[in-house]
């Protein structure tokens, strides 16, 4: 089992917390030192460390199964890594900004940290 941070389109009323419709919901978290961004064109929230930054999420606890659906909702590796620290309790996903995104730090981030679903 694994415990799980999400923040956007997975959380509770998401358009795909379906995928965790079989997992315990754990507690509410804030995820310091990350923000998350909505570029224009962007339907869902983009998570990335910015210090001094703060993300309101839930957690949940997860089987293999729904991890490896939810590595392939957020193709990991490729356009979100998932990121298992030490020091934290959960799992999440950051998402992989190669530079090709255009996100403008200022403009596209949600200043109080919480996607509205």
């Amino acid at each position: 089992m694994y415990n799980i941070f999400v923040y956007g389109t997975l959380k509770k009323e998401g358009c795909n917390h379906h995928f965790l419709k079989d997992s315990e919901f754990v507690k509410n978290e804030v995820l310091k030192d990350h923000s998350i961004y909505v570029p224009d064109l962007f339907n869902f929230p983009l998570l990335l460390e910015d210090e001094g930054g703060k993300v309101h999420g839930e957690i949940y606890k997860i089987d293999d199964n729904t991890l490896a659906n939810l590595d392939m909702l957020e193709s990991e590796g490729n356009l979100y890594n998932r990121i298992n620290k030490d020091e934290l309790d959960f799992q999440y996903y950051l998402f992989n900004d190669n530079g090709t995104w255009n996100i403008d730090r200022k403009k596209d981030k949600i200043d109080d940290g919480i996607w509205e679903v």
